[in-house]
């Protein structure tokens, strides 16, 4: 992140400087796609005392954020536009994040004479037909690990109804059986 300050009628000390530069690296932590950040201070003698200006322009992943703050402390006018434009970023943030949760696929619809499922997916679902022939839980097992594969789906001949098998995390296997809800 480029931050330049200037002053408008306003000499820039390096004390000043530094506590503007503080409030503005504190911008990362919210997000760190920020460009650059110009800061200009202002200050203005006016009749009921002196006028402090601090305008802040961000270039936030290529939008500009501005926030502008006047006060009779410099410093009180620098925090309140550091404060205003963080709310900004912030916003911007959560804003392309519920966007991207937004675009995220949620509805799928089935057609049932050609077995194809449209989404609004990027991705197709396709439909898969296994042979179920009946075999017992050890074999289902032995079928898996020889396949390669996490899960096995077959049907179960002591029950006579589809069930899966699974490896687990901790190298254990678990054993789904439908049953039927009272």
């Amino acid at each position: 992140m480029k931050i330049s300050i200037v002053g408008r009628h306003l000499l820039i000390t390096d004390a000043i400087n530094d506590y503007a530069e503080k409030r503005i690296v504190k911008l990362e932590k919210y997000f760190n796609r920020i460009g650059d950040v110009s800061v200009t201070l202002s200050a203005v003698k006016l009749k009921t005392g002196p006028s402090h200006t601090a305008e802040m322009i961000a270039n936030v992943n290529g939008n500009i954020l501005k926030s502008v703050a006047t006060e009779k402390d410099l410093y009180v006018a620098i925090d309140k536009a550091a404060a205003i434009l963080e709310g900004q970023v912030r916003k911007y943030k959560s804003k392309l994040r519920d966007n991207n949760v937004a675009l995220s696929p949620r509805t799928f619809k089935f057609d049932m004479e050609s077995n194809e499922v449209s989404t609004n997916w990027t991705k197709k679902i396709v439909k898969v037909e296994i042979e179920a022939k009946p075999m017992n839980l050890e074999e289902a097992i032995l079928q898996m690990e020889t396949m390669g594969k996490d899960f096995y789906v077959f049907f179960n001949g002591d029950t006579e109804e589809m069930n899966v098998v699974y490896k687990k995390r901790n190298g254990n296997y678990a054993h789904i059986e439908p049953r039927l809800e009272k």
